[in-house]
């Protein structure tokens, strides 16, 4: 089962079935996309994602911003210009900018995450040295904002209606902190996957930002995965 992710007047598609992406953007926009357009590179990647995550950050300075996204202060400038080229950003006033499009900037982001970024920040596999915490994830306490629960976790929590199948941690914290605190085992094929946490926006909750555990469901083409997802977007407004 495919899902369109967004579909729009203009002509913009992003359709993704298992195994399978389709990406399409009318010509005037991809006339724009040039070598120089640092949007979407991995560090402007995860600039585009604090961005989308909390939109009002589009009008802080550039070293907040930096910050937040833990990039160098040179990368904000390029992100912002190749925002505004492609028509992501427009200006209200000279002290005001507006996040624009969000909704295909998400789609768009999605798939060149899934690409780019995602595999650097792959810290390793992991399986639970105690096979009771399988069944009794929910009682792990992570450490607050530091590790946080993604993926099919993270959908379980925010939907009562997957049980995961893989396990999904974006963290903070190092190896060793991690197999110490949680009684993780390293293990090249293991089921439970941690990936370094890329953004410094915390809402004080046990799992990461509802647009990421979207993607992360999205980009696994996996049929209940996709279903879970329409139920995340719908429930939790991700719609602009």
């Amino acid at each position: 089962m495919g899902v369109i992710i967004y579909l729009d007047a203009t002509g913009n598609l992003y359709y993704k079935d298992e195994g399978n992406y389709l990406y399409i953007e009318v010509q005037q926009k991809l006339a724009k996309v040039t070598e120089t357009n640092r949007a979407f590179t991995k560090a402007g990647l995860k600039v585009v994602y604090n961005l989308l995550i909390e939109p009002g950050l589009i009008n802080a300075t550039y070293r907040e911003i930096a910050a937040k996204a833990n990039v160098g202060l040179d990368t904000i400038n390029k992100v912002i210009y190749g925002l505004k080229d492609l028509d992501y950003i427009i200006e209200i006033n000279k002290n005001t900018r507006k996040l624009v499009n969000q909704k295909e900037l998400f789609g768009r982001w999605m798939t060149e995450y899934n690409q780019k970024l995602k595999p650097t920040l792959h810290l390793g596999n992991f399986r639970f040295l105690n096979k009771e915490d399988y069944r009794y994830w929910k009682k792990i306490n992570l450490k607050a904002n530091d590790t946080l629960w993604g993926g099919e976790p993270a959908a379980d929590l925010l939907t009562n209606y997957l049980k995961p199948g893989e396990f999904t941690i974006y963290t903070n914290e190092k190896k060793h902190e991690l197999m110490k605190n949680y009684k993780l085992v390293p293990d090249n094929n293991g089921d439970l996957k941690v990936y370094k946490k890329f953004w410094e926006y915390d809402l004080n909750k046990r799992y990461v930002p509802e647009l990421l555990v979207y993607a992360d469901l999205i980009n696994t083409g996996n049929e209940r995965n996709i279903e879970t997802a329409k139920i995340i977007y719908e429930k939790f407004g991700i719609n602009w």
